[in-house]
């Protein structure tokens, strides 16, 4: 039985590089041109898990690397992972980020975009002096596979015909590839051989797979307080994400016309997203769309069992089991 009993006493384990990650980014943001540590400042505060860092960190830690050497790198992959969002709300024109305003709605979507492209550059520029090329490759594909999920999801935006592997390609890169990038580099920086490397970017890429499945349903089953964000905005986006893809292949043909005319429209009614809802619940999409993310999350665990025992790896079995049963 574990002796991680909240997700917090898994990050109280990595409490101090946690801190010094956090110090890096707050560090590197500084610049004379002062709305840059302004927006960041506002992202700093906007919280958030900092799990991506944790996987990183923990994974080093647990294939015998010193974790305090994880730092600066765990604060690249934060950075990366925050201009994405700068960049997200932008496009998905989002009004709230994590409870708060999104960063768009107060300094406006050029310097949003802007700062974004100034957190890129950053950690790259940290990442440089790290002085790894293999390092400096994994993040740069992830960069490029990042780009590729964003714009595969805005082509097939409000298409009804979008297909289970179209949205497994979209969620590998908005989400898996970071996750796993960052299981691969905690592996890199622990200096063990490319099986095991490959081994723990697998693990990465599970995770991040089921993180979004379950932020998908999510959106279609919380509450505005819990998720941070406004339930309901995927279907208002025309996101045509696996809950309604699977609704979608069971409906009938009336069912799938109103189901169009909902993505496609300006707005969202509160009886369309109720009649989606109804659908998804007689079709028992969301049931669905959760038993695929707990395969993802069966693999990840198998790939921890073949690991030796430590803390490190205690606390990464609890964070998988963490994102199926979590509520925001």
């Amino acid at each position: 039985m574990s002796s991680f009993t909240h997700i917090n006493q898994v990050f109280e384990l990595i409490e101090g590089e946690l801190k010094e990650t956090e110090a890096a980014f707050s560090r590197y943001l500084g610049s004379d041109i002062a709305l840059i540590p302004k927006i960041g400042e506002h992202i700093i505060l906007s919280g958030g898990k900092r799990l991506r860092p944790a996987l990183l960190i923990l994974t080093c830690g647990m294939l015998g690397g010193n974790r305090k050497t994880a730092t600066l790198l765990a604060a690249v992959i934060e950075f990366i992972h925050t201009a994405t969002l700068l960049h997200d709300d932008v496009v998905d024109e989002a009004d709230m980020r994590r409870g708060l305003a999104a960063a768009n709605t107060i300094w406006g979507n050029e310097a949003s975009v802007l700062v974004g492209d100034f957190l890129f550059a950053m950690a790259f520029d940290l990442a440089v002096d790290q002085g790894s090329l293999i390092t400096l490759k994994s993040l740069s594909t992830a960069t490029k596979r990042l780009a590729e999920g964003e714009i595969l999801e805005l082509m097939k935006t409000a298409d009804i015909t979008t297909t289970e592997d179209d949205y497994i390609k979209i969620i590998d890169g908005k989400t898996a590839i970071l996750m796993a990038t960052a299981s691969e580099i905690g592996a890199i920086i622990a200096d063990v051989e490319p099986g095991l490397r490959e081994k723990m970017k697998e693990f990465g890429h599970c995770l991040g797979i089921a993180f979004q499945m379950i932020d998908d349903i999510l959106d279609y089953n919380s509450c505005e307080e819990d998720l941070g964000k406004t339930i309901g905005i995927d279907l208002e986006e025309g996101k045509v994400t696996l809950p309604l893809i699977h609704t979608l292949q069971q409906a009938n043909p009336e069912e799938q016309e109103r189901i169009k005319e909902i993505i496609t429209s300006d707005y969202v009614k509160r009886q369309d997203f109720d009649f989606v809802h109804t659908l998804l619940k007689n079709y028992q999409s969301l049931e669905y769309t959760s038993r695929k993310a707990d395969k993802y999350l069966k693999r990840a665990h198998a790939i921890l069992d073949q690991l030796p025992g430590s803390p490190e790896r205690e606390a990464l079995h609890f964070i998988t089991d963490y994102i199926l049963n979590r509520d925001r």
